[in-house]
Formats: C-alpha cells, structure tokens, sequence
C-alpha cells in the first residue's frame, strides 16, 4: 500500500508524517509515529507484541500486512482493531476484546472506578495486555477530577451544563503594572533577565481555541523573546553582548532598546533525563507532546545518554542511561515512547524527586545534565503549593542538574507553578500547543532549550539625571529586584541557553531632572556630572556551576541611532498593551500602531514568525485603535470593550481575574449572563444549576436517542454503542436522569435546556437532592449528589 498517496488525503497526518521525515526518521518509523496515537493503550498494547529492536519497522510491515485502510487513518489504529478484529492475524487476535467484554464490567465497581481521575475508558484491552510493562497504568480511587473535567466542558454533578471556559482553571500570578519613576528617587532600574518566551504559546493557543486574553497571561518582556532581531557583530569575548538602540516616541519621550545576547557555544555532549507528565489532564495534548519528544530526540548525537521517567498516580523509570549510537537507536527509544499510556493523577513531586536521582547516577561531568519536564502544570497529589515546589526544587538543583520545562495545556494550565519551576531549577521555560510552536520553540531553539550557558542573570541600568527625568520599564512586572539585588549573589535569577537572548525596553522621558528637580529634598544634592551619555547597562551572571558572578557593562551614549529591531520591539509591546486592556498607551503609541499595521507594514519588520505575528494582530480591532490615534482625550474604558476582538460564543471578560473551578459558585463574579434556576423554594439550587453560556452561531443543545437506544455523548458528540453509563469513545460518563423533553432536547436538569420546560413529576422527584451531609474521602463535608472539591459521587447507602 501507497502511504504517501494516503497522507495527501489527511492534512495533519501528512503534516506529522513529513515533520518526523524532515527530523531525520526513516520513512517506516516516521508513518508510524504519525498513524499511532501516542497515550492510548490500544497503541500500547500493539508496540508490546513486538521486540523493542526495530519496533516501528515491524509495526509498518504489520500495517501493510493487514492491508490498513486509507479511510480509517484519521480515527488512528484504536478504531479499526476494534472494528476488524476477526480479520487481525492470529496471534493478535487473543490479545483484543471487544469493548463491552470489558468496558462495563470494569466500571460496574462505581462511577469511574478503573481509571483515576481521568474519566477514560478501558477501551476493549484484556486482561492479558494489562499485565505488560509498558502499560503503565495507576490504579487509583474512582473520582473525576476538575483537570479533566475543565477539558471536557463538563461538571461532575448531574443538571449542571457549563461551558468550558467558565470551568477553566487556568491559573497565573497577578500582573500590576508599574508607573514611571524619578531618576532623582530611583537612579537605578534592576530586574531579572530572562530568555522565556512562555506568554506568546498561551497566547497563540488561547487565540487559536477561541479563548480571551487575561491580563496576567502577557508577559511583554516573553513577547519581545519571542521574535528574532538583527544580531549586531560581537566584538567581546564575554559570555554576553550588550546592544542598545534609542528612538523617538514623542518630542520629550523617547524608547530605549535593550538586548542582551549570550554566547552561542554548546556543550559537547548531552545527559538529559525526560520528566513526562502523563496524568489523565495530558490526554488533549497528545500529539504535540509525542512532536515535541521527537523532536528533542532527533537532536541527540551519537554518545549522548538520554532517560525517562514518567508520573501520574504513580511515578515509572521506563527507561534509563540509553546511549544513542544512531538513528536506529533514536527509532527505537521513540518505540517505546509511544508505550506510554496517559491515564491516572498528577504526582508531580514524585516525578521530579525520581528524575532528580537518576540524574545524579547518570551525571557526567563537563556535559550538559538537564532534567526537561513536559507537564500542563496541575500538579494535584503530592507537593503541589508554589512555596512547596520551589522549596523542592532549591534542594534538587544542588545536585548540579539544570530542570527546563516545556509546558502544554488548555483550560487546565498552570503557568505559575512551572515558572517557579523553571526559574528556580536554573532552566528555561517555554509553551507549546501546535506544531508550529514544537518547530519554533524546541527544533529551532533546540541548543538554547539544552544548553544552560549561565545562570542568576540579571540587569541594571543607571540614567544619568542630566538628560532622564523618568524612566518605565515595560513589562518585567514581576522580575524586578531591588538596587541591592543586583550584587547580592544570594538573590537569584534566571539562566540563559546557548545563544540565547533577552530584550528590555524603557520608555524614557527626557530633560535635565537637575534644574527643575519634582521633589526637593533636604539631605541629597546632586552635583552637575559631565558625562556625556544617556546612563549604563551591566549584567551579571553566575557559570553554571559556580556560586560566583561576573559582570559585563556597556555606556548608552546619547546620539544612539535606531533599527528595524527598536521598530519591532516598540510594536510588540503596544500590541501587548493592547492585548492588556492596559491604560499605558498614549495617542502616539496608537499612531505608531496604526501605521504598522496600515498596508501590513509590520511585515517589512520581520523575516521570521509572520504567522505568529499576525495572529497577534488578529485579536485587535483596528478601526478603533485608528479612533484612538485620533483623540485628544482617551476613554480607557471604552478601550476595554472595543480595541479587542472578542471570540466568537465567549462572554469572558478579558481583564477578570481567572477564577477557578470553585469560582463558579459565585454567579456574580463570573459571568453576569448566566441564567440562574431558582428552586421551589426562591433560592439557588447548588446541585442543579442550568448555566447557558452565550453559544456560537448555528449550534444546538439537541441530542437524541437513536433507533437502537444508543445515547449521544455531549463531550466527543459520539454515539455508538452507548448504551451503558459511560461513552465508548472517549470515556465521559453519562448525564444522570436523563429525561427527554416534548421538544426533543435530552436533559439532565430540572428545566429543558432548550425550552425551558419541566420534567415529567417522577423524573422530578428522583432529581431532589440529598439534604443530609456526607463527608468525602478527600476531607470536604458536602450535602449534594456529587463533592463540590474533587466530584466523586456520594456513597450509597
């Protein structure tokens, strides 16, 4: 069979397919890696039938063997062993049952009772594959966890119908912008110097699922990171190189431009030990996951020793100091990658204590030693406080292992766990959720992500009081230090990889702040200076290794000149500010705006991440900010409801705080449409509240009951063989009292979700909810059907 004329049909497994090919896979192993499923236990089962050895060959003969229909690429292999299993060879065929063989049989026990916290299935496995090693599967206590949960769109109590993105529990630290100060008061600027550029993958994916933007989730300085700019030619041997721009921004204001570049010298060879999240809240970050592990191996070279170690429930040594020898080596270790099955909690802490002593076994002096964390961040068993995992890994990082994360998620995304992590693990921190963002932040920025060059960087800058009157950092909100921080080598910082580098921008307001000084004070003088310069950049930094900083300082002279790189930067942070909902903008900064975007200007600016950019671009209403570039008077708050897009269907507010999963008990700080049902009573009814989201155009809350009794799962929308209490496809459970309205909706509330009328009086009477208080396994007292902290169903009597 012709593979390639098959994938011309499947866009995205042909995307895969020639991504793989194009990081050195052979074509067997690459149609492979781009037809399996990584995370599934179907996959799991089938890569343990073979030897390890040449484990992906195999798997592509069996798949020409058997005659794979080009039809059936897109459902992956799940489906058509299910489908065809009378027609699988032999010595497959007793290692496959049917779905309702097991299915029921395993979730009779109680509500979700096989898998822990994720809510999925045990898709049609026997007994026989259970019992492999590469299975990897954590039995826990039955409950459905708000991760999974927040993924699905779906609270666990029956009658509750609530949309995604009121049950995101997304969190990240608080943002609060910072005003202008006095060189007078303040001579000096310092703050963390950082490579990350974490923000713009949450951004991207928020924009790509239709999400709106919070405040807390851009990070101007990650923006300005993020795009690449003109290296200037380096004339030092230092570790780092210091270029600065000024431009005009207004007659008394101008921007000052700052990056600062490390040296681009890797290390030899590589020690890294793979930290992989596969809890049950990983199951939709599937594929860019398996991408993101390809891509990294690729990159080994020949000697270099890699390890990994998986947690969910539990935490598993899959594999451990496998020296890479070539690209048959590299196939096989993504052979036994795509063993791993995603399923259980998230122990995270365990994971990490596992990895760190394998990595201190496997340390190899004068190498790069990094353990690399690929997680959405919910990290909910174990050490899950932000103190607690930075107490954990200040301790771990002793061990002379760097930890980098690469961080996945929707709905359910931690960023301010994993930034702890990675600022406190002396690694970098970058967010990926679509190929692209696999190309950009791992494969082209592969020796930056690996190869930790120095660490504790940090900046500051002296203005010069004769020609800076107030300075404003842009961005950096939550990296700035103190004038003693800066040589207080007990204070730390963040780390730079290879070639890495890092932008600071200020907005400077110019003048003499000497002659006409705000603030008069009566013990401070400031005698004339005949420095004829604008002030100094100095950064300090610490070897890897070493508990000692150096230091590196370049003059700003005052007749600096300006590139396209100062252009650049000065557009991404009013696009960031935009995105803000912030008040920092002036007139002349959507003028700047208008202009760069008028024709696509913005595109002369760059070579590189157009796509990115535009979809910056996309969420910003530019008739209104050419209104804005027009007013004398600015209405902030007109801002707030206009400058940006919305996404379709969402009544999210752009600049409301994430309120997490509990937050939704308060109607009133979330969402002011939401419709309330009230009880007999007159008062709001905990356990079955109907939530109606403002929907998209064109869709229904219909879903019938076909001819054969089958219901249809409101989560994947699939209804084959649905005939028990959970879906067959993807494993959510099924809404309890069910009732059928005269209009044909299916409901689980106590109104119509789509007429609003009531139930039958004894489906009524069986909705009421138990009025006595039972205490959960995890502690919460509770009154209704279902805990309102971990949603594990009441026990029966």
């Amino acid at each position: 069979m012709n593979f390639k004329e098959i994938f011309d049909k499947e866009k995205i497994t042909k995307e895969k397919y020639e991504y793989f090919l194009s990081l050195g896979y052979g074509e067997k192993a690459s149609t492979v890696m781009a037809i399996l499923k990584y995370g599934e236990e179907e996959t799991a089962g089938l890569i343990s039938l073979f030897s390890k050895e040449n484990v992906l060959d195999r798997i592509y003969d069996w798949l020409v063997e058997c005659n794979f229909p080009a039809e059936r690429l897109s459902m992956g292999i799940k489906s058509y062993i299910m489908d065809n299993r009378d027609r699988l060879p032999d010595n497959l065929k007793q290692y496959f049952r049917p779905v309702e063989e097991i299915m029921f049989e395993e979730r009779s026990r109680g509500f979700g009772g096989a898998v822990a916290g994720a809510g999925m299935p045990m898709m049609g496995l026997g007994n026989a594959m259970m019992s492999t090693p590469m299975m990897m599967k954590a039995p826990a206590p039955g409950m459905v966890g708000g991760a999974m949960l927040a993924a699905t769109g779906m609270f666990s109590a029956p009658g509750q119908k609530i949309s995604p993105e009121m049950l995101a529990t997304d969190s990240y630290d608080l943002i609060e912008e910072i005003d202008a100060k006095s060189v007078l008061t303040a001579p000096t600027s310092t703050f963390r110097m950082t490579t990350s550029t974490a923000s713009v993958g949450v951004l991207l994916n928020q924009i790509r699922n239709g999400r709106n933007i919070n405040m807390s989730q851009v990070r101007i300085e990650e923006l300005l990171n993020y795009f690449d700019y003109k290296k200037s030619p380096v004339s030092t041997t230092s570790k780092f190189h210091i270029t600065t721009e000024l431009m005009d921004k207004s007659e008394d204001r101008k921007l000052l431009y700052i990056n600062v570049e490390a040296d681009n010298t890797p290390k030899e060879h590589q020690n890294i030990v793979f930290l992989l999240d596969t809890s049950g809240s990983m199951s939709s970050n599937k594929d860019v996951t398996l991408e993101t592990l390809a891509t990294i191996v690729s990159k080994l070279k020949e000697n270099d020793v890699l390890s990994l170690v998986t947690y969910s429930t539990d935490d598993h040594t899959v594999f451990t100091n496998r020296v890479v020898n070539g690209s048959g080596d590299k196939e096989d270790l993504m052979g036994e990658i795509l063993g791993i099955v995603i399923d259980g909690c998230t122990n995270g802490s365990a994971g990490i204590e596992t990895a760190y002593a394998l990595g201190e076994k496997t340390y190899k002096d004068g190498w790069s030693n990094q353990v690399i964390l690929i997680t959405d961040g919910d990290l909910n068993f174990g050490i899950n406080s932000k103190d607690g995992l930075k107490n954990l890994i200040l301790d771990k990082k002793k061990t002379g292992m760097f930890l980098s994360v690469i961080g996945t998620g929707l709905y359910n995304y931690k960023d301010d766990k994993l930034e702890v992590l990675s600022k406190h693990g002396n690694g970098t921190y970058c967010v990926v959720n679509d190929l692209e963002d696999v190309k950009e932040s791992i494969n082209n920025k592969y020796v930056s992500l690996t190869n930790i060059v120095a660490k504790d960087v940090k900046a500051q800058v002296e203005f010069n009081p004769k020609y800076v009157k107030k300075y404003r950092l842009l961005g950096y909100e939550n990296r700035t230090l103190n004038h003693e921080d800066f040589r207080n080598d007990a204070v730390i910082s963040e780390p730079y990889g290879a070639g890495g580098h890092g932008v600071a921008l200020y907005e400077l307001y110019m003048g003499d702040a000497t002659e006409k000084p705000s603030e008069e004070l009566k013990y401070q003088r400031l005698a004339p200076n005949e420095y004829k310069e604008l002030g100094t950049v100095s950064v300090r930094f610490k070897a890897p290794l070493s508990d000692e900083s150096d230091e590196v300082s370049e003059i700003i002279p005052i007749d600096l000149k300006y590139t396209d790189n100062s252009k650049l930067a000065y557009l991404l942070y009013c696009i960031s500010e935009v995105l803000r909902g912030s008040k920092k903008l002036d007139k002349n900064d959507y003028k700047y705006l208008v202009g760069c975007l008028a024709a696509d200007a913005y595109k002369s600016l760059t070579d590189t991440k157009l796509d990115a950019l535009a979809s910056l671009i996309s969420k910003i209403n530019i008739d209104e900010v050419t209104k804005l570039s027009k007013e004398e008077n600015i209405d902030y708050e007109k801002i707030a409801k206009n400058i940006i897009i919305d996404s379709p269907g969402t009544t999210y507010t752009p600049n409301a705080p994430m309120t997490g999963f509990m937050g939704m008990f308060d109607l009133n700080k979330i969402n002011p449409n939401v419709n309330q049902v009230q009880n007999n009573n007159g008062m709001m009814d905990g356990d079955y509240m109907t939530y109606k989201p403002t929907a998209p155009a064109n869709t229904s809350n219909k879903t019938e009951i076909n001819e054969n009794n089958e219901w249809k799962c409101p989560i994947c929308g699939e209804s084959k063989e649905n005939r028990g209490n959970f879906c067959c496809t993807c494993g959510a459970p099924r809404p309890k009292d069910v009732w059928k309205c005269n209009c044909g909706c299916l409901n689980t509330g106590k109104f119509c979700n789509d007429c609003g009328a009531m139930p039958p009086m004894a489906v009524q009477q069986q909705m009421q909810t138990p009025a006595t208080q039972w205490t959960c396994s995890c502690g919460a007292k509770n009154t209704t059907k279902f805990c309102t902290e971990c949603g594990s169903p009441r026990p029966t009597a």
